[in-house]
């Protein structure tokens, strides 16, 4: 089976970064040695390392063509990807190849639907996903702790954290003490990461996008107890203000906005407010930047990103940040409709490229998954030390795991 030619996407975004980046040998070389020698951990991919391949890309078409949902076309090529890679041995060397390159350790992966996250939903993307695992022993490592993400680097592997992005599917409001034990099974299953809200409003609490903001609920303050006592990490990303600071308020233990911007530099309801960012920070917590063009604002390429790097250092230190990209390798494939619906919270504006902005910056410009060396290289060109660069590249995810999970 022929594989659509992937190392071309990964040969333009790499011209494009060092065009974007624009420094000398002296600090590429270090920058991707660091990176090589590193743990480096990306705190919110959505997707996991996806990869097209000549099967995949004939189906999409076919549900493109026959007006399938973009929604429910990314949500059939990922069940197909998790036995592309395993079965197809072209394509697995391939995704194997796309963790190399990207010199990554571990990801923190969305292994349940956005909108749903019900747990028949959790119940078949983990299995699918324990499929994958379990076959591709030489390569993933299955995450439920902090020495799971150093095991992975030792063997030269790579390590799989699975997340949850919503809450909506664990409340059914019938009875909301059976609601609170549904968290428990997501634990049992392998969950250690839980959003509280994904944009719009649930039984938990506000979404980022919803029109008012009430915080957290009464059973949202059951929830975040549960999540306490179960030493899950509570994820604030997608919530709104309110709900943002009644979860540092209210849990026990540190809270992250795994996969968000600085609102400061670019006012987008998916950021965050220098309120928020240090509210987070002061209770030991984690701020993790995305890659998203729209997000950043500005150019929306990797220069971009950077500066929101250094605007959240200079606000709560090196020692609470770090990278959640919210992408991951999807290309080459065909474009894929991308209807908004009322209840994702996304309306057109919130994802509109300014005039500055390139279509391909994230899949395959200078944002690009692959592209997580010359993320250390960026770090590297704007003056960070050896030290600070290693905490935010993976170090103060790798703290708060182990502070909050274990």
């Amino acid at each position: 089976m022929k594989l659509s030619g992937y190392k071309e996407i990964v040969n333009k975004a790499r011209a494009r970064t060092l065009e974007i980046l624009d420094v000398g040998n002296d600090e590429l070389e270090r920058g991707l040695e660091l990176h090589k020698n590193s743990i480096v951990i990306d705190s919110l991919v959505p997707h996991g390392a996806w990869m097209y391949n000549e099967t995949m890309l004939k189906k999409t078409k076919e549900m493109i063509n026959v007006g399938i949902p973009g929604s429910e076309i990314d949500e059939k090529i990922k069940e197909m990807e998790d036995f592309e890679v395993v079965n197809d041995p072209e394509t697995r060397m391939a995704y194997k190849d796309i963790w190399k390159l990207s010199g990554v350790t571990c990801i923190s992966e969305t292994v349940a639907n956005h909108f749903t996250c019900d747990l028949y939903d959790a119940f078949k993307r983990s299995s699918h996903s324990e499929y994958k695992l379990n076959t591709l022993k030489d390569l993933l490592i299955k995450a439920t702790c902090a020495e799971d993400i150093r095991r992975a680097k030792r063997e030269e592997k790579h390590a799989i954290l699975w997340n949850c992005q919503n809450t909506h599917g664990l409340a059914g409001g019938v009875d909301l003490d059976k609601d609170l034990e549904k968290i428990n099974l997501f634990y049992a299953l392998g969950f250690r990461i839980i959003q509280l809200t994904y944009n719009l409003r649930n039984a938990v609490g506000d979404g980022c996008l919803e029109r008012y903001e009430s915080g957290l609920s009464r059973f949202g303050l059951k929830f975040v107890e549960r999540m306490n006592e179960l030493n899950m990490l509570v994820d604030t990303s997608h919530c709104g203000y309110k709900t943002t600071l009644d979860a540092v308020e209210h849990s026990k233990t540190s809270v992250a906005a795994t996969h968000t911007t600085c609102r400061a530099i670019h006012d987008h309801p998916r950021g965050k407010t220098d309120e928020e960012i240090k509210a987070i920070a002061e209770k030991g917590g984690y701020v993790g930047i995305n890659m998203i063009p729209a997000f950043l604002g500005g150019t929306g390429d990797l220069n971009q990103f950077l500066d929101h790097i250094d605007y959240a250092a200079d606000l709560i230190g090196v020692d609470r940040i770090g990278i959640g990209t919210d992408t991951g390798h999807r290309e080459p494939r065909p474009k894929i409709p991308r209807e908004r619906v009322w209840w994702t919270g996304f309306k057109p504006e919130h994802l509109e490229l300014g005039p500055e902005m390139r279509a391909d910056e994230s899949s395959s410009g200078s944002t690009a998954w692959v592209n997580w060396p010359y993320y250390t290289v960026g770090l590297v060109s704007r003056g960070y030390s050896d030290q600070e660069i290693q905490k935010i590249i993976g170090g103060n995810f790798l703290r708060i795991i182990e502070k909050v999970i274990g």
